[in-house]
């Protein structure tokens, strides 16, 4: 068996965990919405009310901010100069360009045209180093407004000073080495002394709130503050900060502004998105996905101006030309991204073995840097744990990490810093670099932090809202979380177990990627509905027609040829029932070993699932488990019903999961293998090379326990 199967058939016999934040009593849970804002801690009328009713009025005041007013008199004093020299300086990212662009815009909407400066991510890193102050200098500006960056290059601050050069900070980010406030005016809800109650800004967020405090500050509000909020509103999405507070305000406006108020391209972008809403209305996963990806393909795999000309263009045909083109980088990057987290993935099966894998990291010759963090949060997302990927050139590997779960990266990769020449970042996300001589000392100690972190820690559930039944879902349910929206990162959108769904039809879409499936459920309705599960086309062996299922999901509407129906958009299934049985069978297996033979004990097992145990079940059970375990007796961890629906599945063996752990019991001690509990609510079955010593399976006592019980049939 290949390692990659291996390792899925392994994952999928020792599943994450399903939980739900508000488990809804059932005369609730036609209440859908109202049983999603309670999971969302939201319990009182007037709670939903703020929180779904947010507006632009709601947000702060812009001059709360310590040093805005400084800020907005500099603007002043530069504005009213004879022909002023303005310089942006940005970011590559979309956050960057959209904050870049909209200050822009504000500038030329009162007719003063500001430079833009944006730097390459190759060429010349993150952030405002000195080599680019030097730069910028020979422009010859009289202001520089950095925007989503800054905060940490005071060196490169104090030399545009130093050349007479009036600045203005803005940023959101953490600051690594943070000068001091003074003459320069920092507008960063970041940093420790600031003073405006909202932290949790996108850099365009932050430059949205400059442009308002500026509009008041000179006493005309700007003639295009619609369009400025849309572009907001991508870049605060784009950038993945919570879709609370401030920023749902800024998204909600610029979602009910972008028809009639976005720039052309930002427009034209949307409309050659293959996700273009055809009829639906516009969500904030629209910005994510379609929007967002397009503009930062430019600063990773091609040339950041046009992403930047393209959100500034004015005219419709030019725009449509820049759309087209970011839109075939986005495939090109889509492209070197799954080629990368395809190697990325099998390197790290490879270096993994037969051991449990607790951080994902791969190394590989020539990976394209503009995709490593992407590949990154895949293959966090897609193993469950945290994820680093690195490129080699030149004796040095560079690369990006993500986290899984509430694991603090930052702090993991600090313990192993010893080993790195540089690296920075926060709880989530990092960058770093290292010499390739030192990589397997770094993993090593990256392994060890983790694996020094308590299991339970690390096992982290999939949450959903509430439980969802298969009878509730209608187009007037589905319509009705448009008034969730804003969604996305911190206020996702809504996600429920929908139980006891049966397989109707099932098949991979996508190159195999995906997987889709025709559903119905158990109800006196019978509602049938079309699901998908984007990137769990490995599972399909696992399923077949008629099985009964848990779907983790969302209904939403699909359009096809101007017709709309309601599919299921989901992220994970399991077998039905299954997890009741193993919850109960932890506790309950060691006593039914301790209690064998009773006769008192009979319907107890009957209403754990066994009945009769045939001898066929020994035999398809240990082809099974050697099949998986292979020559490297790969140690093998499984919930009983797994193991059980998956000996049925691929052997045609109809076994339960009690039955499973008294075959494997019988294992253990007849010397072929070990059986233990683990921490996490499953169990843990290592195979033993077999010696000389080992017992048949009829000369253990266990046998000839359950022989006495009546339960083998001989």
């Amino acid at each position: 068996m290949r390692d990659a199967a291996r390792h899925h058939i392994l994952e999928w016999l020792s599943p994450a965990d399903w939980a739900v934040a508000y488990d809804a009593p059932r005369e609730e849970r036609y209440d859908v919405l109202s049983s999603v804002l309670k999971a969302r801690g939201l319990d009182t009328p007037i709670e939903c009310d703020a929180f779904l009713h947010v507006s632009l009025e709601d947000i702060p005041d812009p001059f709360l901010f310590l040093d805005m007013e400084k800020a907005c008199a500099i603007v002043d004093g530069v504005l009213r100069m004879e022909s002023p020299r303005i310089l942006i300086f940005g970011d590559y990212d979309a956050d960057g360009l959209t904050s870049s662009a909209l200050l822009a815009r504000w500038f030329k909407s009162r007719e003063y045209e500001a430079e833009i400066l944006i730097p390459d991510r190759f060429d010349d890193g993150f952030g405002l180093s000195v080599a680019l102050a030097e730069e910028i200098v020979l422009h010859n500006p009289h202001l520089v407004i950095t925007v989503d960056t800054g905060t940490s290059s005071p060196d490169a601050v104090e030399f545009l000073c130093q050349h007479g050069i009036k600045v203005i900070v803005t940023d959101h980010h953490l600051p690594d080495e943070q000068f001091a406030r003074g003459d320069v005016p920092i507008l960063n809800p970041s940093i420790p002394d600031e003073s405006y109650p909202f932290k949790e800004l996108s850099g365009a967020g932050v430059v949205y709130l400059m442009t308002l405090a500026l509009d008041r500050f000179l006493g005309e509000i700007s003639a295009i503050r619609p369009m400025l909020t849309v572009i907001a509103s991508v870049g605060t999405v784009a950038d993945v900060v919570p879709l609370i507070g401030v920023n749902r305000a800024i998204v909600r406006a610029g979602l009910e502004a972008f028809d009639d108020h976005a720039p052309e391209g930002l427009k034209a972008l949307y409309k050659y998105s293959s996700s273009s809403r055809k009829g639906g209305t516009l969500m904030s996963r629209d910005f994510a996905f379609s929007i967002g990806p397009r503009l930062n393909a430019a600063g990773r795999v091609g040339d950041v101006r046009l992403a930047l000309d393209l959100l500034l263009e004015d005219d419709p045909e030019r725009v449509v030309f820049l759309a087209l083109e970011l839109h075939e980088l986005n495939n090109a990057r889509r492209q070197v991204e799954h080629e990368v987290f395809h190697d990325a993935f099998h390197d790290v099966m490879k270096r993994q073995g037969d051991k449990p894998l607790s951080i994902a990291i791969a190394r590989g010759k020539g990976w394209h840097g503009g995709v490593l963090g992407i590949v990154s949060a895949r293959l966090a997302e897609r193993l469950r744990v945290p994820a680093i990927t690195l490129s080699e050139e030149d004796g040095m590997l560079t690369g990006s990490a993500r986290t899984f779960g509430r694991i603090n990266l930052i702090e993991g990769i600090t313990y192993a810093g010893t080993f790195l020449e540089t690296f920075g970042g926060h709880e989530g996300a990092a960058g770093l670099s290292l010499k390739a001589e030192n990589f397997d000392r770094f993993r090593e100690a990256m392994v060890r932090y983790i694996e020094s972190i308590p299991m339970k820690e690390r096992h982290v559930p999939i949450l959903a809202d509430t439980t969802l039944d298969g009878h509730v879902i209608d187009a007037k349910l589905v319509e009705s979380f448009d008034a969730l929206e804003p969604t996305g990162y911190g206020f996702e959108q809504p996600l429920f177990i929908i139980p006891s769904m049966k397989i109707e039809a099932i098949t991979r879409v996508g190159d195999g990627r995906h997987l889709r499936l025709k559903v119905r459920s158990q109800d006196d309705l019978k509602s049938a509905f079309d699901t998908i599960l984007f990137n769990r086309g490995d599972d399909e062996p696992f399923y077949s027609v008629g099985d009964e299922i848990d779907l983790m999901g969302t209904p939403e509407f699909n359009f096809w040829r101007d017709r709309r129906s309601i599919q299921l958009r989901c992220t994970d299934l399991r077998p039905s029932h299954g997890f009741e049985m193993d919850n109960r069978l932890q506790h309950a297996f060691p006593e039914f070993l301790r209690q064998l033979p009773d006769p008192h004990l009979t319907e107890t097992l009957n209403r754990h699932g066994l009945t009769l145990i045939e001898r066929d079940v020994f035999v398809a059970l240990w082809q099974l488990l050697s099949s998986i375990a292979g020559s490297e007796r790969v140690t093998i961890a499984f919930l009983p019903s797994r193991l059980a629906w998956l000996l049925t599945h691929r052997y045609n063996v109809d076994a339960g999961a009690l039955a499973v752990l008294f075959v494997l019991a019988v294992f253990a001690e007849a010397g072929l293998g070990e059986l233990v509990a683990d921490e996490c609510g499953g169990f843990i079955f290592r195979l033993l090379d077999i010696g000389e010593e080992k017992l048949t399976l009829t000369e253990t006592p266990l046998w000839v326990k359950l022989d006495a019980q009546g339960v083998l049939v001989t």
